[in-house]
């Protein structure tokens, strides 16, 4: 199997680290089911849909959503849950509908986090900002109120009482409260210290916009920028769209230009869990292009790349631009947000979390979701999915820590089936891939809060001529090769 490793070896996605024990509310949503089998009422759905989420179980929350929805079409109760839970289960457009029958004047916090969250996506701040500011005035409570409240902060680089809200958030955090809470602490973690340090002023100014020459790195296959980290290089960086709202470092190339840490935190990669420092980059020049106050972390990146890449940067520093990725120039561009398209088809985009850029595809012609990852060189598949599309054809095996990619310790899991069907911006890929990735299910879509199936690789964007993000539009366009 060491082919498989090769091959899902290079893959880049940082993630904040979360571990856990037994979820309780896995043996209390059976229980739960069967009151709504017996019953059918709304109470009885309400209480199913509340332990399918904190048991993440999303297929059981997708079936009750489903259900809710037919047998009480006109309940004003409970389509923030049905919401939720759609979002959870990858169902876009169905989520999408359901939250436009959610009153604005609504007093129910999962239903202002289910459109905070949708919002946000949508590229729809101000919205987003308003439910914000509805669910601190109605009183958060618990540790999901919270966040929601710092996912609003983060994304409108509001960072007066940031810290505050994120120290409330790990102090509720409970695991036996299940789903998502049990993964709050340790993705938290050291963050409120480093945004106490580093004061209000927002992070990641674009004080310049231009351009960049993109290259190829040697051994792992994916693009890269030159960098200039506060005066001194140049250094290698990989041009990470599944990356995040950070720059990441070597910890060599740290001590080398004189950036100290000023709080620890964990990252999840698919070699598993590491420690990273946390630091502020006053000046990131990559050729015409400069960025000032940069959140940095550092940590062995040089050995995750096998010594191919000095960082990684994270496209989502660029959340108040657009930018280009010309693969025939090569080029790196970032320009203003702008109401004008670019260049090449649509694609429905949504932006989730730390800057990930996902969209709803047909996976053998039913509904799933896609992220882009130019940090991967690979095509992968969730298991779970693979396992769905074809039951009687799949094959897992655990390849051990697959050697490079972020994080160390973890066992990685290869599913291998029949290839997939899916269609991106009007070029249709039959029978592609097979490759599941255990990481898919176990990790990214957890801290996502919604489904991934598939996750999109540089063998697929090696056939764009380019690819145009604006990430503040939540708006993305893909100029295919002719042939």
């Amino acid at each position: 199997m060491e082919w498989i490793s090769t091959m899902a070896c290079a893959i880049f996605l940082l993630l904040p680290a979360g571990e856990h024990g037994p979820n309780p509310w896995t043996e209390r949503l059976g229980p739960a089911r069967e009151r709504v089998a017996q019953t059918g009422s709304v109470e009885a759905f309400a209480a199913a849909l509340d332990a399918a989420w904190r048991a993440d179980d999303w297929r059981a929350g997708l079936e009750l959503a489903l259900e809710a929805q037919e047998k009480h079409p006109r309940d004003a109760t409970l389509p923030g849950l049905v919401t939720r839970a759609l979002w959870r289960a990858g169902r876009i457009a169905q989520a999408e509908a359901m939250a436009q029958r959610i009153s604005p004047a609504s007093e129910d916090s999962v239903a202002l986090g289910a459109l905070i969250s949708i919002h946000l996506a949508r590229g729809e701040a101000d919205k987003a900002d308003d439910f914000a500011a509805r669910l601190e005035r109605l009183g958060p409570r618990t540790a999901s109120d919270f966040a929601q409240l710092v996912a609003v902060r983060l994304h409108r680089n509001r960072l007066d009482g940031l810290a505050a809200h994120i120290e409330k958030t790990q102090r509720l955090a409970d695991p036996s409260n299940g789903y998502p809470e049990y993964l709050l602490r340790d993705s938290l973690q050291g963050v409120a210290e480093f945004y106490s340090r580093i004061g209000t002023e927002p992070t990641s100014r674009i004080e310049k916009h231009g351009r960049a020459p993109l290259r190829v790195l040697a051994m792992i296959n994916l693009p890269a920028v030159d960098a200039y980290l506060n005066g001194k290089g140049p250094y290698r960086l990989i041009v990470d769209t599944g990356g995040s709202t950070a720059l990441s470092i070597d910890t060599d190339v740290a001590a080398e230009i004189g950036l100290n840490s000023l709080a620890d935190a964990l990252v999840h990669g698919v070699s598993g869990k590491d420690t990273s420092g946390q630091a502020l980059l006053d000046h990131l020049r990559l050729d015409e292009i400069v960025c000032r106050r940069v959140p940095t972390r550092i940590f062995g990146v040089r050995a995750a790349s096998a010594g191919a890449a000095d960082g990684i940067l994270g496209t989502g520093v660029f959340s108040e631009a657009r930018f280009t990725m010309n693969f025939m120039e090569p080029s790196l561009r970032v320009a203003p947000s702008s109401p004008e398209p670019g260049r090449g088809k649509p694609v429905e985009l949504r932006v989730v979390g730390d800057s990930k850029l996902i969209a709803a595809l047909e996976l053998n012609g039913e509904p799933a979701v896609a992220l882009f990852d130019t940090g991967a060189d690979a095509v992968v598949v969730s298991p779970q999915r693979l396992n769905e599309l074809h039951p009687q054809q799949s094959t897992a095996a655990s390849v051990g820590a697959v050697g490079l990619g972020v994080g160390q310790g973890a066992a990685t899991t290869i599913t291998v089936a029949p290839g997939v069907t899916f269609t991106i911006a009007g070029r249709e890929y039959r029978n592609y891939s097979g490759l599941g990735l255990n990481m898919l299910d176990d990790l990214l879509s957890p801290i996502l809060g919604i489904r991934v199936d598939l996750l999109i690789g540089m063998p697929v964007f090696r056939e764009m001529r380019s690819l145009t993000v604006d990430l503040p539009r939540s708006r993305m366009w893909i100029e295919w090769l002719d042939s």
